[in-house]
């Protein structure tokens, strides 16, 4: 190509009609309402931010949704490499933004550019990523090839190939073996899948198969010396949290409490208020209903006559989760719209099982997988959590729960095990 000094390069007619037809397709998506009106020059490779100083890792997933079950490896390799950033993007566009405010330390979104016109190739040049982690199901063979062409390190996490998926691909041998070829190492989800990928060309020693990647969070932390105090002080007594409560769910969640302490009087609840702020006026109100209350905010502790210990601090969910077996989590049987509604995995890695009203927000997926391992009960109604409640009075109950509960939260830990070490191991090989 014909350059000119101190000018920008001259296109090729090709070029020129690649971008003429991915803008027509990105204004399309516009009118349809399908594209970020604010970031919808990304689809063209435009970047909304400049590239930090440092190795990158380019982490691409399908959907915002799917993106959150993915932060938690994004953690876990800032954890193993501080220095680590990370550009995520998604493939889609979802108006609920459930990725708003759920980005960790280090980590960019964007969206995945068009395969066709001049995206791929902005996106790699203002990014420059050291590692590419692709965990989206579809294979993009234009942004495949673009990758390969810079000789980038490339892995396929959480890979799947059904037979469907496969018999299409055996139509272009050549076109599917060249597309899986630009792949470092391939992590399979099940045996099926990986005899498929073998029969497409790619050698067993480009792949593992090690199950699907479903990974949570590092578990919340807590201060060892207050979990001792408090367990000392709760002894033998049974104990349920009541997770980030509404005002809308406080009567709900206090009735359930009255309800389940005729049967179990040393029932202890542990009330964490959705905005902490409240802890002291909803303290006096219960006081004043006749409960026999102790408050975290004003430096008190539970006494044997404690009844509800209201958890009114910042940053201590972790502490509150390791001390009560079961954990109703707030926000989930709200009428009105609520903000932050908790992480069951969260919970359920700290050994705690979960009690969920309907409403479960960004976590729908996390939730629907703890339900079907029998890990989480969903509640409608303050007789539905009073009887759950009873239910799990017996500890065999909670323990068969919790177990379930412990390996669907950690299932995937293999995966992003062996998906952390790769990434490091190929930043070390480039004397990153």
């Amino acid at each position: 190509m014909n350059t000119r000094p101190g000018l920008p390069p001259l296109r090729s007619a090709k070029e020129r009609r690649g971008e003429a037809r991915a803008r027509q397709r990105m204004e399309q998506q516009l009118a349809a309402g399908k594209e970020n009106p604010d970031h919808a020059e990304e689809r063209l490779g435009a970047a909304r931010a400049n590239r930090p100083d440092g190795p990158l890792v380019w982490l691409n997933t399908d959907t915002e949704t799917a993106a959150l079950d993915h932060l938690a490896l994004v953690e876990r390799l800032r954890l193993k490499r501080d220095d680590l950033n990370f550009v995520l993007t998604t493939a889609t566009y979802d108006k609920t933004a459930p990725l708003a405010g759920q980005l960790p330390e280090g980590c960019i979104h964007q969206y995945l550019p068009y395969e066709t016109g001049p995206g791929p190739e902005r996106f790699l040049d203002h990014w420059r990523p050291d590692v590419v982690i692709w965990v989206e199901a579809e294979l993009r063979a234009p942004i495949l090839d673009a990758i390969n062409r810079r000789k980038l390190t490339l892995f396929w996490a959480d890979a799947s190939m059904p037979d469907e998926k496969s018999h299409k691909l055996r139509w272009f041998p050549g076109a599917a073996r060249r597309m899986l070829g630009c792949f470092t190492m391939i992590l399979v989800q099940d045996g099926r899948s990986a005899r498929n990928l073998k029969r497409l060309g790619v050698a067993s020693s480009r792949m593992e198969v090690l199950g699907k990647l479903h990974e949570s969070a590092p578990p919340l932390e807590c201060v060892e010396s207050d979990r001792e105090a408090l367990a000392a002080l709760l002894a033998t007594r049974p104990v349920w949290l009541a997770a980030k409560i509404t005002p809308e769910e406080e009567p709900v969640v206090v009735g359930a409490h009255r309800s389940v302490s005729r049967r179990a009087h040393r029932y202890l609840l542990l009330l964490a208020p959705s905005d902490p702020k409240r802890g002291p006026d909803l303290a006096a109100r219960l006081e004043k209903d006749g409960w026999v209350i102790a408050l975290r905010s004003a430096g008190q502790e539970p006494t044997p006559d404690t009844q509800i210990y209201i958890t009114d601090s910042d940053g201590e969910m972790g502490l509150w989760y390791r001390l009560a077996p079961i954990s109703f989590l707030g926000g989930t049987l709200a009428h009105s719209k609520a903000d932050g509604i908790c992480d069951p995995y969260q919970a359920t890695a700290l050994g705690s099982v979960v009690l969920h009203g309907p409403k479960t927000g960004i976590f729908a997926p996390r939730f629907a997988r703890l339900q079907s391992a029998g890990a989480a009960r969903q509640v409608h109604t303050q007789t539905n959590l009073s009887r759950e409640l009873e239910f799990l009075l017996a500890p065999d109950k909670v323990a068969q729960m919790a177990q379930a509960a412990w390996e669907v939260s950690t299932s995937g830990a293999e995966v992003s095990d062996r998906l952390c070490d790769l990434v490091c191991d190929a930043l070390d090989m480039q004397g990153l």
